[in-house]
């Protein structure tokens, strides 16, 4: 049995270098990191950058609500049409409350809102507050997204739930 020979296992005695492949490999793998980070370092590219374009973009949105809030009727204001109300209520209760409430309002995630008591109150004042601000718990605010008479449509429409 030779020194070099344990379990059948021989052992080569090159000087314990790594076949040449795992080397070239290695060192294209070095030049590929070394350039990969000289690109992005020194390209112009910074995270920054996005962030300041979501900033304008967030600031035109609410500039943008700002307009709608300035448009929309005062606040106990008289509806001109509560059918069209009623219509853009509904649509938008299906476009943005669905996923919670269900498609008939009677629950899921969120409570049922065919019920005769809400827990923050069933008069429109207490409805508007719940959908503009939220409720903590899972009720988000959607008084950033939507303009007053959205939320007054959203109103009306639960309102008219039996």
């Amino acid at each position: 049995m030779a020194e070099n020979d344990f379990d059948g296992i021989k052992y080569r005695d090159d000087g314990n270098r790594s076949p040449l492949i795992f080397r070239i490999l290695f060192g294209c793998l070095a030049v590929w990191g070394v350039l990969f980070m000289g690109y992005y370092l020194f390209s112009g590219w910074s995270s920054g950058k996005e962030f300041a374009q979501k900033q304008k973009i967030a600031a035109a949105k609410s500039a943008e609500f700002e307009l709608k809030e300035k448009s929309a009727p005062a606040k106990g204001g008289e509806k001109s049409d509560p059918a069209a109300y009623l219509a853009s209520g509904k649509k938008i209760f299906g476009e943005r409350c669905v996923a919670c409430h269900g498609a008939d309002a009677k629950g899921g995630i969120g409570p049922d809102l065919t019920r005769g008591e809400f827990k923050y109150g069933k008069s429109q004042a207490a409805i508007l507050e719940s959908i503009a601000n939220g409720r903590p718990g899972g009720m988000p605010g959607f008084g950033k997204e939507l303009g007053h008479e959205q939320l007054e449509g959203i109103v009306t429409y639960l309102l008219s739930l039996k």
